[in-house]
């Protein structure tokens, strides 16, 4: 099915490597194991916008000399904008303008650390967005997963600090203060740490792998990292407790 022009999704991503993650997705996670939960997050991310007939997908991407192009999140390489400017919010502008310039009437923008976002989240957003209403998706922590708008109202990205603290309720404020609607799409939840971590895994455990394509690095199969989150999230509370672990038992 032909995509729909008139609709564009904005999705801004980074290489999977240690240096490119969030200070805070790292101290929650440790370097390396960030890089792969953050990869397997924009993987689900990507592929709900690749497979969403109804809006044309626009990337943001910062890439590197080890990944120089998009090969290790889909071998059909699905191209993307170039980044110029490198902070968040500026990249976010910047892919924004583009959308716009292009002919899209409407743009989403998704947050990947999100992965309960559903296609039928999107078609209510871009059902809802017009140049007196904006749509705002809000995590559990006041954080945001979805912002949709339309041409005139990037207005509520213009001063910086949109992106940080509870980021959903500083951009519905405002989206008020301009005299725009807002529009609430369902509350999700964003993976922060190791219950939202496991919360993810096992909604993934009995899914099929989202590409074939092997990574630039090799990763175990999500039921194995699923078991491991288990087995840590486990000693974590036992820690926390003082209760004696048991063990784990054999599989069958």
């Amino acid at each position: 099915m032909a995509k729909n022009r008139d609709n564009s999704i904005i999705l801004l991503v980074d290489p999977p490597e240690a240096d490119r993650i969030s200070s805070e997705f790292k101290t929650a996670f440790g370097p390396e194991r960030a890089a792969h939960v953050n990869s397997d997050l924009l993987a689900a991310a990507y592929k709900l916008a690749k497979n969403f007939n109804d809006a044309m997908l626009i990337i943001s991407y910062a890439k590197s000399p080890r990944h120089p192009d998009l090969t290790w999140l889909d071998p059909e390489d699905p191209g993307f904008l170039e980044v110029k400017r490198h902070s968040f919010e500026e990249r976010l502008q910047d892919a924004m303008k583009l959308a716009f310039f292009t002919g899209a009437k409407k743009a989403v923008l998704i947050n990947h650390l999100s992965p309960e976002l559903k296609g039928e989240w999107l078609y209510q957003a871009f059902d809802s967005v017009n140049d007196r209403t904006v749509a705002i998706g809000a995590n559990t922590d006041g954080t945001y997963y979805l912002v949709g708008l339309t041409h005139p109202n990037l207005k509520i990205f213009e001063a910086p600090g949109f992106s940080r603290g509870k980021s959903a309720e500083t951009l519905a404020e405002r989206a008020r203060r301009n005299k725009l609607n807002v529009v609430n799409t369902p509350e999700t939840y964003s993976v922060t740490g190791e219950d939202s971590l496991l919360k993810f895994m096992e909604s993934k455990e009995t899914m099929p792998p989202i590409f074939q394509a092997q990574h630039a690095q090799p990763q175990a199969p999500a039921q194995e990292q699923a078991q491991e989150t288990k087995k840590h999230h486990r000693r974590q509370k036992h820690a926390e407790t003082g209760e004696q672990p048991q063990a784990d038992k054999p599989q069958s």
